[in-house]
């Protein structure tokens, strides 16, 4: 038996190319699930116009802006089910920092925003791994996925390959944009920018399997359709092959790498802990808890672990025309354009951008900065020249995340601490800066005063703490993600990646646990018992 620690993107990647290979696989997952009366209300209103629903039904889905202008910690459905920790999991010392781990079906896939990109050759030129076979992994991965995008003039350098992609309408204003960026994409080009709509991982359209998307405009509180991917859809399919079992309401704490396999150690959910016998196991917990597994399994107490990152900031832009009656367009809010720079004056390493149109997290904020002068404040002209833009660094620009397992008693914490990088705030000025000398090509200007900089991880774009090496030596893996002096143990999520390119991770995620799974699996088929790389 192959187990398989996790049911998130990773751990279903990989899943679906041992099974695709005629490999039997167990599931072994935490398994939280959001709220039955929480699904209910949600699905009911789903499948009804935004228009008709209940005053108790937005209420339960909606997410408001706190009292510091910020949106807390995404919620599904205004739960907090993803984060929840279970009895048995690590004891994990988050400080002030806003990373979760997550114990549900399906993992972060959960209350991620959907965008998907790979990253450019030349972004992960310096990993130990073939372009050409994060390609592949690319393009068999998009297959499973449903892809709302087009081509356009992001496709040459991020290709979709693979991918069946329909298109999602954008917003009147986002649409404004692209037609702008259009007009003037050779300057843009000459410039090193790059812009397109974006690739979300998101059903556009009705059809036999699934819903599609009716532009109700709570994305971001959760979909009440549930046409934004999460891996539990992935994992659902597998199920149905019967050569994938699924083993909830489990926390693996350690392994052994033994001759023959390995020995996991589990708790259960009645507190009893067990053991189970595998041939191998593939770790894909998520970074943050996978790596705790790991160092309780290496014995690496006390020993300073650190997670790279590829830190995100905020800022407003402001368009030159606006867009009449925003608030009651019928519009998706998650990200609806994409721009990258490659500008070896900024960063030999892509910057990633993803911009916003109208949302109401964006009308909650503008409210609470305005209070009582809200009622007479033209505040429909504001909102509709208003976008906003969520820009990602590249890890080497990024700070970091510390993380130390201590031993508490008869048990452990495992205790994370920021590490900032005095690059950073250079970069996000030449960032600004840059846009500002082109916003003419977007008919919009940042507002840079009201920049926001995140800490590392609020972006859970986080891994990197044993990352993959030609030659493994303490603390890495080899490029099966196995850790250095073990065999059966191949670690699949963003722990193992070398580094966090400012484009999107899961697909990356995916793709990567994918071909480490697929890479297995055509070894042992072909009767290489070394499996020596």
């Amino acid at each position: 038996m192959y187990y398989v620690v996790g049911s998130g993107p990773a751990g279903v990647a990989c899943a679906h190319a041992l099974s695709s290979n005629g490999h039997e696989v167990t599931i072994l997952d935490a398994g939280g699930r959001l709220e039955p009366e929480r699904e209910a209300i949600a699905r009911a209103a789903g499948d009804r116009p935004r228009a008709d629903w209940t005053a108790e039904e937005t209420a339960v889905l909606r997410t408001m802006v706190d009292k510091d202008g910020k949106v807390p910690i995404k919620l599904v459905h205004g739960s907090s089910y993803p984060y929840r920790r279970p009895v048995g999991a690590p004891d994990i010392r988050y400080g002030t920092l806003n990373i979760r781990a997550s114990y549900a079906k399906g993992g972060l896939s959960n209350v991620w925003g959907a965008a998907l990109l790979p990253h450019s050759a030349d972004d992960i030129r310096d990993w130990p791994i073939a372009y050409e076979d994060m390609a592949n992994s690319y393009a068999a991965v998009l297959s499973l996925l449903p892809v709302a995008g087009q081509d356009d003039d992001l496709s040459a350098q991020f290709p979709m390959t693979g991918a069946s992609m329909s298109a999602l309408a954008p917003s009147r204003q986002i649409r404004d944009l692209l037609e702008r960026a259009t007009r003037r994409k050779e300057r843009l080009l000459t410039g090193g920018i790059r812009v397109g709509g974006s690739r979300l991982a998101v059903n556009a359209l009705d059809g036999m399997a699934a819903k599609g998307c009716n532009y109700c405009g709570y994305c971001l509180h959760g979909c009440p359709r549930d046409v934004v991917y999460s891996s539990r859809h992935t994992l659902d399919k597998l199920l149905q092959r019967g050569n994938v079992h699924y083993r909830p309401n489990i926390i693996v704490r350690s392994f052994k790498d033994t001759e023959d396999g390995v020995v996991i150690e589990v708790q259960n959910a009645d507190g009893t802990v067990s053991h189970l016998d595998g041939a191998r196991l593939f770790l894909g917990a998520g970074t943050i808890n996978s790596t705790v597994i790991l160092m309780r399994s290496l014995r690496l107490y006390d020993r300073p672990v650190r997670f790279k990152d590829s830190q995100y900031f905020l800022f407003p832009m402001l368009q030159t025309r606006a867009v009449p009656d925003v608030a009651n367009e019928k519009l998706y809010t998650l990200s609806q354009a994409f721009a990258e720079i490659s500008d070896p004056a900024i960063s030999p390493y892509t910057v990633h951008l993803q911009l916003y149109s109208y949302n109401d997290h964006l009308e909650q904020l503008l409210d609470q900065k305005l209070r009582f002068l809200r009622h007479a404040f033209p505040k429909n002209q504001v909102l509709g020249r208003l976008l906003l833009v969520q820009a990602y660094l590249h890890s080497t620009h990024s700070g970091a995340i510390e993380g130390v397992l201590r031993r508490s008693g008869a048990d452990d914490v495992f205790e994370l601490a920021e590490s900032l990088n005095p690059e950073t705030s250079v970069k996000i000025a030449q960032v600004v800066d840059k846009l500002r000398a082109f916003s003419d090509c977007f008919g919009a200007f940042p507002i840079k005063r009201m920049l926001q900089v995140t800490e590392p991880g609020r972006g859970f774009h986080t891994g990197g703490s044993f990352p993959m090496a030609a030659h493994p030596t303490t603390s890495e893996t080899d490029i099966l993600g196995r850790p250095h002096g073990m065999f059966h143990c191949h670690v699949i999520d963003a722990t193992v990646l070398p580094s966090i390119p400012a484009t999107t991770i899961t697909l990356t995620v995916m793709a990567n646990a994918y071909r480490i799974g697929r890479s297995v699996a055509r070894l042992v088929s072909a009767g290489v018992q070394e499996l020596r790389v």
